[in-house]
């Protein structure tokens, strides 16, 4: 009697899925381990940001940040080095700290009386030597508007406005035109090849303010880092997973041994 088998083609077919199936599903595999290990591990990082200070922790990879699609401030200032002044926009830098955000984009910054001050088109903010705002003056303080320049000269602060100059009293708290107009210098940024590392420094600074760790975690976890929502993120690991099984089973089959049938 012959020894063939009774179904050549079923037997070629088995052997054709099997060598289909076994790739993906060791593929799959990874990739569902991968996802549900990133997923679990961002969530148990998430659940304790504040206790890591995840979410106070900003982003300076500058990759990252080209990622999310934040660029460099539109104007960089430099004021001084040592201890850094700088602003970028309407934020206000002390060395790497953050130490005002304005209402509108800042015009210049100072060092008066150790103290800080900053000034915009309507108002001018005083800051301690830490950094910590004491007070803010607008026009509805008495400050005059239109702001476009400061200065100091023997311990006085003058200001330049569109409506012409006016100087501070030593309590910093009236302000009064002057007609006599001395030769003041007016604050300006820094210039040159020496700033050009602290200008670079402070732009990272500015972008990764927009960025914390706590939302790349967030947008790792749900998927949307990768351009996908988190419904179709845990779509595609349930469709990995059910294909793992059902192609498991099949593999597991195949390799089973078969049972001899008994001879009479």
């Amino acid at each position: 009697m012959s020894n063939k088998p009774r179904h050549p083609h079923r037997k070629t077919l088995n052997q054709q899925l099997a060598k289909l199936f076994r790739p993906w599903h060791r593929r799959l595999g990874i990739a569902s381990a991968l996802l549900v290990a990133m997923v679990s591990i961002s969530g148990i990082l998430i659940n304790h940001s504040n206790q890591l200070a995840i979410d106070s922790s900003h982003v300076t990879q500058a990759w990252l940040l080209d990622h999310y699609g934040i660029k460099p401030p539109n104007e960089i200032k430099i004021f001084q080095t040592k201890p850094l002044l700088a602003i970028t926009d309407n934020l206000l830098w002390l060395n790497d700290k953050r130490i005002l955000e304005a209402n509108a984009p800042l015009i210049s910054a100072m060092v008066y009386q150790q103290m800080f001050v900053a000034i915009d088109e309507s108002n001018l903010y005083i800051l301690s030597a830490e950094g910590e705002l004491l007070e803010q003056q607008s026009r509805a303080t008495g400050l005059p508007d239109n702001i476009e320049a400061i200065a100091i000269q023997k311990d006085r602060l003058f200001l330049k406005t569109q409506e012409g100059q006016f100087v501070a009293d030593a309590e910093l708290i009236e302000w009064a035109a002057t007609t006599v107009k001395p030769t003041l210098v007016w604050q300006q940024g820094l210039d040159g090849r020496k700033i050009t590392a602290a200008k670079a420094q402070v732009s990272l600074l500015s972008r990764s303010n927009n960025l914390t760790w706590e939302r790349v975690l967030l947008d790792l976890h749900s998927g949307r880092i990768v351009g996908l929502s988190g419904q179709w993120l845990m779509d595609l690991v349930a469709l990995s997973l059910i294909f793992m099984a059902f192609s498991g089973l099949y593999l597991w089959q195949q390799a089973k041994p078969k049972k001899r049938s008994k001879r009479p």
